[in-house]
């Protein structure tokens, strides 16, 4: 999920209930265009959901390195919806995630949010050397010659990705 908020064209203000990066491009969807696009646009972000959106993607990381502490290093993120107020981590396994193991799971992932792991965040580096670094490429994307590495400890979450994450 992209951000929310609106556009403020004059003196018309234009919900934006979605937004996406299209290539280079962010494209913001809204129900109506103003009535007069040659005026300057002020764009204006709904905070409160940008940084619950943030909160749980940044959980997505955690979550994922938590399975693989706990399940094994076959796991892989297979798709996530995030969302301001709930989140969903898709993953295969090869076999039921027993209660334990999911309390375990919680409690890793609750004590990376209360150690407050400060946030490194990589621009630009070249492929090759994410690669080095550990980080993981997920989906089986494609990736250009130099990406963005989101690090929640050296040690614990390492991965290439483009989200919104908690400092």
């Amino acid at each position: 999920m992209g951000d929310t908020g609106y556009l403020m064209f004059d003196q018309e203000k234009i919900e934006v209930f979605d937004t996406k990066k299209e290539n280079t491009l962010i494209v913001h969807f809204v129900k109506k265009l103003p009535q007069n696009i040659n005026f300057t646009c002020t764009a204006v972000v709904n905070q409160t959901n940008r940084q619950n959106t943030a909160n749980n993607h940044t959980a997505t990381h955690l979550l994922h390195a938590a399975l693989r502490n706990k399940l094994g290093e076959h796991i892989q993120q297979k798709g996530s919806l995030v969302h301001p107020d709930y989140l969903r981590f898709d993953f295969s396994h090869y076999t039921k995630i027993e209660a334990d193991d999911l309390k375990a799971i919680e409690q890793e992932v609750n004590e990376k949010i209360r150690a407050n792991i400060a946030l490194q965040e990589r621009r630009n580096v070249p492929i090759n050397e994410a690669k080095d670094m550990g980080a993981m490429a997920l989906f089986g994307e494609k990736y250009g010659e130099f990406v963005r590495v989101i690090v929640f400890d050296e040690n614990y979450s390492v991965e290439l990705c483009g989200g919104t994450h908690v400092k």
